[in-house]
């Protein structure tokens, strides 16, 4: 797969104006940085400091869930343990490695959730299990909207 042509067609719906602003910055530096970036990296160059840790940081979280967004439109953005940070990237190769990554920790996550099924003798599927108690929007007049608790 030719890089070249992939990163044309995500630059035509840059230009088209389908992606939000952040979105378009983190592609942009990715683009342009073909090694990667941290996401220390990513956060000092978009909203210009260096965080002392990126862990709880704001502007961290809100550049996360722009390439989440990114991923879920294709974009080839690779992330792996071995190599911290993301890159832009359309081996087959490194979508391997880090399918491989997703892979293990999904089954990780699997086995820590049947241990706290079995503990707490609660069923596995999330939709079987309703909280005890659950917030639910109700309309009260047209253009507001109010919350109310289920108990």
């Amino acid at each position: 797969m030719n890089p070249n042509n992939v990163y044309e067609n995500l630059l035509e719906e840059l230009a088209a104006g389908e992606l939000t602003v952040l979105q378009r910055q983190v592609f942009e530096l990715l683009r342009d940085n073909p090694d990667g970036l941290t996401r220390y990296d990513l956060v000092a160059q978009i909203y210009g400091y260096r965080p002392v840790t990126v862990d709880g940081n704001k502007h961290d979280r809100k550049i996360r869930k722009a390439i989440e967004k990114l991923r879920t439109r294709l974009y080839p953005i690779i992330s792996t343990s071995g190599r911290p940070g993301y890159r832009l990237d359309v081996s087959r190769e490194a979508a391997e490695k880090m399918l491989a990554e997703l892979l293990s920790r999904k089954k990780h996550l699997e086995e820590q959730a049947d241990a706290v099924s079995k503990f707490f003798k609660l069923p596995m599927k999330p939709t079987n299990y309703t909280a005890p108690r659950r917030l639910r929007v109700k309309k009260a007049e047209p253009g507001v909207r109010q919350m109310e608790m289920a108990l």
